[in-house]
């Protein structure tokens, strides 16, 4: 897609001139108004580092749970944030390993599950309980994603996908030995409806139906691991380092691409031939069918349509990127940027996102959504008045 400078339309319309400062965009782009996009934008950024709390440069994953807690995974120990601020909780607590790798929460009960470089972990009632392969079922103590879908906790692994009948405690695995996948090591589970979709890493999508005991299988047809030979042909690459499933949406991250299937149809997206920004996609959420995607080039965030990219400059300063169909590209420069550009994790809702990265976290304030009303954000505890600097981006490597 060709990029070229936006056209300087700015309006003195008061509306129009608010929203624009209240981005930190500059002055001259009004066609940033949120108002105008088909989801929300965020605003300004709130960052989170060593300095603040964190107990290690790399977060790896976020969680906000429905009690409104905030679940940090990093790779020294597991924090939760209440209204007082940032607790630990690490192997001193019972964790089996201090590198958090996934997060879900039980709906039902509100316990926070946990997989780590060493076992499953369970946080409930402030007690944590360790699953490990040696001792519970769990199919390897390399926990690379976890979702919690009625009385099941589904686990993606270094061997295979494990089911924890949280009734029974039985657990259920299925690997390249019983189940329709190429090779057993997984990476991503996601509960969808009446189906769990799981993340092959060179085996593309593999589609379970727990009550029938059935699978399906959604590979690249083009077998190429390097290029997307045939557009919207199916997933975009075998190589699977991430899904997420909502509202009837499927979006699957890889290292060659990003892909999205509804059900009927597949649509792909490549760096440099689409607005995608890097071909290395390893993180996605998904809200209200749109998705949010962590790459090591930033953050992005699409309907399939319209794309908003979020990067870091080498000077610090925050970038914006606007892709709508058919239009130019309108770059901005915002008053605060990500923590850092790699994108390792994100939870998003209407009115906020976190974002883990390879420097920190970072805390997004959003638009209102169009045709929805935004209530006030929620006053942060504990937020040093520098949090929201700019800070040079200075890892070169995740």
């Amino acid at each position: 897609m060709k990029t070229t400078s936006h056209p300087n339309r700015f309006s003195r319309h008061t509306a129009n001139l608010a929203a624009v400062v209240a981005l930190g965009l500059v002055p001259s782009a009004p066609s940033a108004d949120p108002e105008t996009l088909p989801f929300p934008v965020i605003t300004r950024f709130e960052n989170f580092r060593m300095e603040q709390g964190m107990p290690s440069h790399k977060i790896h994953s976020v969680l906000k749970a429905s009690d409104g807690r905030l679940w940090v995974g990093t790779w020294e120990g597991l924090l939760v944030r209440d209204s007082k601020g940032f607790h630990p909780i690490t192997t001193a607590d019972g964790l089996s390993h201090k590198m958090i790798l996934g997060l879900a929460e039980d709906p039902t009960t509100g316990d926070i599950w946990v997989g780590t470089m060493r076992g499953l972990n369970r946080v409930s009632g402030g007690k944590v309980k360790a699953y490990l392969q040696t001792d519970s079922g769990l199919p390897n103590n390399v926990v690379y994603g976890v979702d919690v879908v009625g009385d099941h906790v589904w686990v993606a692994t270094a061997a295979g996908t494990g089911d924890l009948n949280t009734r029974t405690g039985v657990w259920q695995i299925y690997d390249h030995n019983n189940a329709v996948m190429h090779e057993p090591w997984c990476y991503s589970i996601k509960g969808a409806g009446s189906v769990v979709y799981i993340g092959v890493w060179g085996g593309g999508i593999v589609e379970h139906d727990p009550s029938r005991g059935t699978f399906k299988e959604y590979r690249d047809p083009d077998a190429d691991f390097h290029y997307d030979l045939v557009p919207d042909d199916g997933p975009v690459n075998d190589i699977t380092s991430w899904l997420t499933w909502d509202d009837g949406v499927l979006w699957q991250c890889t290292y060659f691409g990003f892909s999205r299937f509804d059900g009927r149809r597949w649509r792909t997206w490549v760096e440099s031939k689409s607005p995608l920004p890097s071909n290395f996609t390893q993180f996605v959420w998904s809200h209200r069918k749109v998705a949010w995607i962590g790459t090591d080039k930033g953050l992005s965030t699409t309907d399939g349509e319209t794309w908003v990219n979020y990067s870091v400059s080498d000077k610090g300063t925050g970038l914006m990127e606007i892709h709508r169909p058919s239009q130019p590209v309108e770059k901005h420069t915002t008053d605060t940027a990500l923590a850092h550009g790699f994108v390792l994790g994100v939870w998003v809702d209407d009115q906020e996102a976190w974002i883990a990265t390879s420097d920190g976290l970072s805390h997004g304030l959003l638009s209102a959504a169009p045709g929805r009303r935004m209530a006030a954000h929620p006053t942060l505890p504990n937020t040093p008045k520098t949090s929201t600097d700019s800070h040079p981006n200075n890892i070169t490597a995740p």
